[in-house]
């Protein structure tokens, strides 16, 4: 959580304690929660309409990138097999 360690926490709420005062806290913190809350949802409906934007060119995508993998791969297997040829006397 942000790095955040539990000294670093007890530190945090201690002085919000003495800024804020024990009685406003409990409803700041709510508001917090509910900011955070709106936040995650606004931030989930934007990643699924990029996500649906971007729908048509992944496949194609990926397409490719297992295309340069499979070359990928049998490029390093003909370089094994030819340095063994030319390892052997």
């Amino acid at each position: 959580m942000f790095g955040i360690g539990f000294p670093e926490l007890v530190v945090i709420l201690v002085l919000a304690v003495l800024v804020i005062g024990p009685e406003q806290l409990p409803g700041l913190l709510r508001k917090g929660m509910s900011f955070a809350r709106e936040a995650r949802r606004h931030l989930s409906e934007i990643k699924e309409a990029v996500d649906e934007q971007t729908a048509p060119v992944k496949e194609p995508l990926q397409e490719i990138e297992r295309e340069v993998r499979r070359g990928s791969s049998e490029i390093t297997r003909e370089k094994a097999e030819d340095k063994s040829v030319d390892d052997k006397p």
